[in-house]
C-alpha cells in the first residue's frame, strides 16, 4: 500500500488563514492517498470548508481522508454533510491510553 500524503493543520482555521491552507493544500497532486490531520484543529470555517470542496473538485478521484478529534469540529463535517465526500476519522489513541 503507498504511503499517504500527510497534511497537518492545528489551533483555529478561518478566513485569516484561507492563503496558508490553500498552499498548503496546492501541492496535493493525487499521487497518493490524502490524510489531512485536522486532529489539534479546534474551529474551523466556511473558508476551510470551501478549500476542501476545492481540494475534492480538483482530485476527484483520490482517497482523502479527513482525521477530526474535536466534537465540534466533527459536528461541522457533519451538517455540512462532508462524509458524502471525504472519509472522516477519530485520530488513532495515543500510546498510554
Amino acid at each position: 500500500m503507498q504511503r499517504p500524503h500527510v497534511v497537518s493543520f492545528n489551533g483555529e482555521l478561518d478566513i485569516w488563514k484561507e492563503s496558508e491552507v490553500e498552499a498548503r493544500l496546492s501541492v496535493l497532486d493525487g499521487s497518493a492517498p490524502i490524510v489531512i490531520d485536522l486532529s489539534d484543529v479546534r474551529y474551523l470555517d466556511s473558508a476551510f470548508l470551501s478549500a476542501l470542496v476545492r481540494l475534492r473538485r480538483r482530485l476527484p478521484n483520490s482517497a482523502i481522508t479527513l482525521v477530526v478529534e474535536a466534537p465540534s469540529v466533527r459536528r461541522i463535517f457533519e451538517l455540512t454533510e462532508m462524509h458524502r465526500l471525504f472519509t472522516i476519522e477519530a485520530p488513532p489513541p495515543k500510546v498510554g491510553e
